[in-house]
C-alpha cells in the first residue's frame, strides 16, 4: 500500500523547549473577577505553545504514517532530549537496534511545530518494565503544574491485522488509572489486514465470492467490536473514545449500530480530521482544548467552530 504526503512549508520556529513557562490558571490562587474574558487560544499558546501527545504502539502499529498525515509532512520528525537539546536520529537508531528506547525524547516536525510527540514502543513482549515504564512517564508528568511539561493526550494505536489485538498487557494498562484525566484515544489501524480475515471467514462459512464481498462490511465492523472495541470497553478504564483509520463500513441499515468513524488512510488526501475533531471533543479543559485548536495548520474549520463558540 502506497501512501502519499504532502508537505506545507512553514517557517515557525519549532523548538519544543519552553522556558519560563507559567502554572496552569487552574491551579492559581489569583482572584479572577466574573466579568474577566475567557483566554483566547492566543493568550493560552503565550504561556505554553505546544500540545504534547503520548504515542503507544507496537513496532508497525503506523505510528509513524500517522503522525505524518497529521502533521502533513513527508519528513520524519526532529528528535530533542526532555532539556530541547537536538538528537542525531543515528544515535537514536543505533539505541533501538539495542534494544533500548526512551519514552522521554520529544519528536517534532517542521510542518507542525506546534505539536510534541513522545513515542512508546508499546508492550511488545509484555514484560513488567515495558509497562512500568510508561506508567512511570505518565505519572511522572502529572505531577508538574507547568502546562506546557504536563501530558495533553495519549493516542494509543492497535493494528487489527493480528490475531489478539488487545492483549493482556494492554488489559493491564487499561485496567489501572495510571493516566489519570489525560484523555486517551484508541486508534484502529492496519484495517486491512481485518477486512482479509473477514473475507476468509465468509468464505469458509460457505459464502461465494460475491456474497462474501457483499456482506464484508459488516463482517468486518463485527470483527473489530468483538476483537478490539468490547475487549476494552470491559476494562475498568477504557479509552475515552474511538477512532478507525483505513477501510470504508458504511450502516447497512438503520437499525445497524456498529458503525465506527472511518479514516481511508489510503487516500492522499486525508489527514486524520477525524483524530483531530474527536481529540479536541474529549478535552474537558476550556484552555487545554483552545490549545490543541491553535496548534490546527490543517484543520481551519475546527479552530473557526471552537473560536466561534467562546
Amino acid at each position: 500500500m502506497r501512501h502519499f504526503f504532502f508537505r506545507r512549508k512553514n517557517t515557525a520556529k519549532y523548538s519544543p523547549a519552553t522556558p519560563n513557562v507559567k502554572p496552569m490558571a487552574s491551579k492559581s490562587k489569583k482572584r479572577v473577577s466574573p466579568d474577566a474574558k475567557a483566554p483566547t487560544p492566543f493568550d493560552v499558546r503565550a504561556t505554553c505553545s505546544k500540545f504534547r501527545i503520548l504515542v503507544i504502539g507496537k513496532a508497525n502499529a503506523g505510528k509513524t504514517t500517522l503522525l505524518k498525515k497529521v502533521c502533513d509532512s513527508i519528513d520524519d520528525p526532529e528528535i530533542f532530549s526532555p532539556s530541547g537539546e537536538k538528537i542525531d536520529p543515528k544515535i537514536v537508531e543505533a539505541s533501538r537496534r539495542r534494544g533500548e528506547h526512551d519514552i522521554t525524547n520529544q519528536l517534532v516536525f517542521k510542518s507542525n511545530p506546534g505539536y510534541i510527540f513522545h513515542d512508546s514502543r508499546g508492550f511488545e513482549s509484555g514484560t513488567a518494565d515495558e509497562i512500568e515504564q510508561v506508567k512511570a512517564f505518565i505519572a511522572e508528568r502529572a505531577k508538574t503544574d507547568n502546562l506546557s511539561q504536563q501530558l495533553h493526550a495519549i493516542w494509543y494505536c492497535l493494528p487489527t491485522d493480528t490475531n489478539r489485538p488487545v492483549t493482556k498487557a494492554e488489559e493491564e494498562f487499561f485496567n489501572t488509572g495510571v493516566r489519570g484525566q489525560v484523555p486517551l484515544i484508541a486508534i484502529f489501524t492496519k484495517i486491512d489486514g481485518l477486512e482479509d480475515s473477514a473475507f476468509t471467514e465468509l468464505q469458509n462459512a460457505g459464502y461465494n465470492f460475491d456474497k462474501a464481498t457483499k456482506k464484508l462490511a459488516r463482517k468486518t465492523r463485527e470483527m473489530l467490536t468483538a476483537t478490539c472495541r468490547e475487549p476494552l470497553e470491559q476494562t475498568q478504564y477504557p479509552p475515552s473514545e474511538y477512532v478507525q483509520l483505513g477501510g470504508d463500513f458504511p450502516a447497512d441499515d438503520e437499525s445497524d449500530t456498529l458503525t465506527l468513524s472511518a479514516v481511508d488512510m489510503r487516500q492522499a488526501d486525508t489527514n486524520c480530521k477525524e483524530l483531530i475533531k474527536k481529540t479536541a471533543a474529549i478535552i474537558s479543559d476550556d484552555a487545554l482544548r483552545m490549545l490543541f485548536v491553535s496548534v490546527q495548520q490543517n484543520n481551519i474549520g475546527l479552530s473557526v467552530r471552537y473560536a466561534a463558540s467562546k
